[in-house]
């Protein structure tokens, strides 16, 4: 699957079935200051290699709903906004990516990281 590089992803290299990452992930509820970041609905894709996420961030006044997607590739998983989806990539919109990769990781410690361009919100 395409991409393009500019829009926030970030990619975990090795090898494990996205059905099973499906079963182990779970709905995040992050409040900070002015910001809440949250994921409800967690839907897996009828081919069983992507995973659809409802995802909610909001940030002072803005409030930004929108799908994350974890997309299963030979070389591992990218976490990325749902394709076309038009949406600001707001510092928040960017952390709840990188907070979904930070809790794949932690379940799946054999899990590389690989490209991203969300390293600051990986830390």
């Amino acid at each position: 699957m395409e991409w393009r590089l500019d829009l926030p992803h970030i990619v975990l290299n090795g090898t494990i079935n996205v059905e099973i990452i499906f079963k182990k992930i779970s709905s995040l509820f992050i409040r900070d200051n002015t910001t809440i970041l949250k994921t409800q609905e967690i839907y897996l894709e009828r081919k069983k290699n992507a995973i659809l996420i409802d995802s909610l961030v909001i940030e002072s006044k803005l409030k930004t709903n929108f799908f994350s997607m974890i997309t299963g590739r030979e070389d591992g998983v990218v976490i990325r906004l749902f394709p076309n989806i038009q949406i600001k990539k707001t510092a928040g919109v960017k952390r709840l990516l990188a907070e979904i990769a930070k809790q794949i990781m932690h379940f799946f410690p054999e899990f590389i990281l690989g490209e991203t361009n969300l390293e600051e919100y990986l830390k």
